[in-house]
């Protein structure tokens, strides 16, 4: 008789035991969810942030704003460098604007061809040198000699004329004095050929292109 008390004893024991075992380990299995959401959530968070910074630098070219001539600057520079000194005359975007095209005049008037990348940060081709003769020689030493406008500058003046992209810039002659001249492509995909003193940045001419 004892013993089926103490066997009764036992079995109300672990009944009452059990709903506080559950409890623990549902409690556990909740913390350990928590735990992984912490964990995932700046994962979450990085493809979003990568999305902002790819979809503002695509747009640039497209929307003609400042980002596109910051490349346009930026690739000036590089070429500049790849020469390793010099003037640069022309700059100028090519196949779809994927890349620029840029000339550097070194200080012995030959002009040094550079191909780089559509955000300016990379050469892709040459430094290759042109093939001049004496009568260019003097022309590119006469441009650089006349140009008080660095191509930047010049790119800053066009676009202060009219809102948009520069998509082609260069020093040349206009009714016996030297100008930059240089396409802007503005918001509505118009382009604009403007012509502006390369010594005091006035603007000479400003026009739009209607050629298909």
């Amino acid at each position: 008789m004892q013993t089926t008390k103490k066997t009764t004893t036992r079995r109300i024991a672990l009944l009452t035991a059990l709903p506080l075992v559950g409890a623990l380990a549902l409690a556990g299995c909740s913390s350990d969810d928590d735990d992984r959401d912490d964990v995932a959530a700046p994962a979450a968070s990085a493809p979003a942030a990568a999305a902002t910074e790819g979809s503002t630098g695509a747009s640039a070219p497209a929307s003609g704003s400042a980002a596109g001539n910051d490349a346009l600057t930026a690739a000036a520079g590089t070429a500049r460098k790849a020469v390793g000194s010099g003037t640069v005359t022309s700059i100028e975007q090519e196949a779809g604007g994927t890349s620029w095209e840029v000339l550097v005049v070194t200080s012995d008037g030959n002009e040094q061809e550079v191909h780089v990348d559509a955000d300016g940060q990379r050469t892709t081709a040459g430094p290759t040198k042109e093939t001049s003769d004496a009568e260019d020689v003097t022309e590119a030493k006469r441009f650089v000699g006349a140009a008080d406008l660095s191509v930047a500058q010049a790119a800053s003046t066009l676009t202060k004329t009219v809102s948009g992209t520069v998509t082609e810039l260069g020093l040349d002659d206009h009714a016996g004095a030297v100008v930059w001249e240089g396409d802007v492509l503005d918001g509505s995909g118009t382009k604009h050929s403007i012509r502006i003193d390369a010594g005091s940045g006035e603007v000479v001419t400003n026009t739009v292109d209607t050629e298909d």
